[in-house]
């Protein structure tokens, strides 16, 4: 059938006053759902550096087996000095004189820039500022314990034993941050 003409067309679509509305409520829900996301961003990352220190401790220490001589690892904000904030990045570097420093420039293998300005801070708790492996792998002294805290609460940690072998814990529950 066909329309009559003298009735008016209906034209489907949305009015700039419904547009609006739409959006306004959109930006309500947002706000509100953004406190619980801000907790899984924050683990999330958390997450991330862990497992970005722990796949860098193993190749460091496949290094130091590999070509037999020992290699360290250490928090670094530039690649180029060793620092105490492992959030910031690392570098893993030859340390034929076992240094807490590169000795040169050529001795750095490899520098991993960190999660700047995301409220994340790791710090290593036992006051040990390098991890050092020995050609066959083993890092002798302490334990290394990095804390990885969020927003002043420690969310996890990753340990390296005199073995060499590195494993990770996270919390459940809000721990205070070293």
């Amino acid at each position: 059938m066909r329309p009559d003409p003298g009735t008016p067309l209906r034209v489907g679509g949305v009015s700039l006053v419904q547009l609006l509305l739409t959006l306004a409520l959109l930006g309500v829900l947002a706000t509100l759902a953004l406190p619980g996301l801000q907790g899984v961003l924050d683990r999330t990352r958390v997450d991330t550096v862990r497992m970005q220190l722990l796949s860098a401790f193993a190749t460091a220490r496949s290094t130091a087996i590999s070509r037999r001589h020992a290699v360290s690892v250490c928090a670094s904000n530039d690649g180029r000095q060793c620092g105490l904030d492992w959030s910031t990045g690392w570098l893993i570097y030859h340390d034929r004189r076992h240094q807490h420093q590169p000795a040169t420039p050529d001795d750095v293998l490899h520098y991993q820039p960190g999660q700047r300005g995301r409220g994340i801070h790791a710090t290593a708790t036992s006051g040990r500022p390098t991890l050092r492996y020995d050609a066959n792998g083993r890092s002798l002294g302490s334990n290394l314990t990095i804390a990885l805290c969020v927003r002043g609460e420690r969310r996890g940690d990753v340990i390296v034993n005199n073995t060499g072998r590195a494993r990770s814990l996270m919390y459940r529950s809000s721990e205070p941050c070293p």
